[in-house]
């Protein structure tokens, strides 16, 4: 029997990255109340920044972003990483399946979405990653 108690352990971080500032708030409210920690970020440049600094659980990443873009993002990762952390990708793009393979995403959902099945991916996606 495990001396350390479930909730003694520190929440998984998930980073949110959207330029659109209604997205992010939403998903960091529905991730949030899942019982989430949640960083985000406004544009790529800073989401790569805080991704390196203290890598997330799992990235929540649109794919068009002013200064760096999610290719551009994903590749920043996987320079940082060699095992970088899972991506769901969420793009209003067309064709996110051909995007989602080249950002290397664990998942994707076309934008517009439902906050159900994005908190079902990124749970999926957190309990799949290495340990």
């Amino acid at each position: 029997m495990s001396t350390e108690a479930a909730g003694d352990l520190a929440p998984p971080v998930i980073l949110v990255v959207d330029d659109d500032p209604r997205i992010r708030q939403t998903i960091q409210w529905a991730l949030e109340d899942e019982g989430f920690a949640i960083e985000t970020a406004a544009n790529g440049r800073t989401a790569l920044e805080r991704a390196i600094r203290a890598r997330p659980a799992l990235i929540v990443l649109d794919m068009r972003m002013p200064l760096v873009d999610g290719t551009a993002f994903a590749d920043g990762l996987r320079t940082a990483f060699s095992e970088p952390p899972p991506i769901v990708l969420i793009t209003g793009d067309d064709r996110p399946a051909d995007k989602a393979r080249r950002v290397g995403a664990y998942a994707y959902l076309p934008k517009p979405f439902e906050l159900d099945d994005l908190v079902a991916t990124v749970r999926r996606g957190v309990r799949a990653r290495p340990s």
